[in-house]
């Protein structure tokens, strides 16, 4: 934007469909429940209705091995 943060800061108050995020993630995979993240704003019918239960798990990979990746999420699973 041009202007810098000063622009930035009238900017993103102003937008009406992107909420403005606290961290975009990094190189590290990260992992959340859409209940509490993504979708917060959402009721449970406007979940429902798209699809996201409420046990669903937004897993957004990194640059980590993927056999550590997978080893690591059965090990959590089969603690359930």
């Amino acid at each position: 934007v041009r202007g810098g943060l000063d622009a930035i800061k009238v900017f993103l108050p102003r937008l009406r469909l992107a909420h403005r995020a606290g961290n975009l993630g990094s190189v590290e995979t990260v992992v959340g429940p859409p209940l509490v993240t993504s979708h917060v704003e959402c009721s449970d019918l406007e979940r429902a209705a798209a699809g996201i239960p409420d046990g669903l798990v937004r897993y957004s990979t990194g640059i980590e091995d993927p056999g550590d990746l997978i080893a690591d999420m059965e090990q959590a699973l089969a603690a359930i």
